[in-house]
């Protein structure tokens, strides 16, 4: 048992830039299975939905994760921020699946704030 994912990296804009990137299950499960992607850093990014289902019937059938870059106002390092979405799996004979088998996948949020220098005396 596998999780299918198809993208391993993301670049998107900070202020509700937009990826995608799909999930499937690598074999027939034998009862439904729940998949849930996790955003590391939720001030970053987030992930919708946050659970996807698949049954007997539509394992193999694609379905998309979105990718939202949330606005912080903060001037980051280097003018980006690196967060990881995790997969975890549930039920059907997918649970406790390594991670070599819920691969997940690394988004750049690239920073649209600049620092300020701000002097005082």
């Amino acid at each position: 048992a596998a999780l299918v994912v198809s993208e391993s990296t993301l670049s998107l804009a900070e202020a509700g830039g937009i990826g995608t990137y799909t999930v499937q299950l690598a074999s027939q499960p034998t009862g439904n299975v729940t998949v849930d992607a996790t955003s590391s850093d939720t001030g970053a990014a987030t992930v919708s939905p946050a659970s996807l289902i698949f049954t007997r019937e539509n394992w193999h059938t694609v379905q998309e994760v979105t990718v939202t870059g949330i606005n912080d106002d903060l001037a980051n390092d280097e003018g980006q921020r690196t967060v990881t979405i995790s997969h975890t799996a549930s039920g059907g004979g997918y649970d406790n699946l390594s991670e070599d088998s819920r691969p997940g996948v690394s988004v750049t949020v690239n920073d649209d704030d600049e620092a300020a220098l701000v002097v005082s005396e």
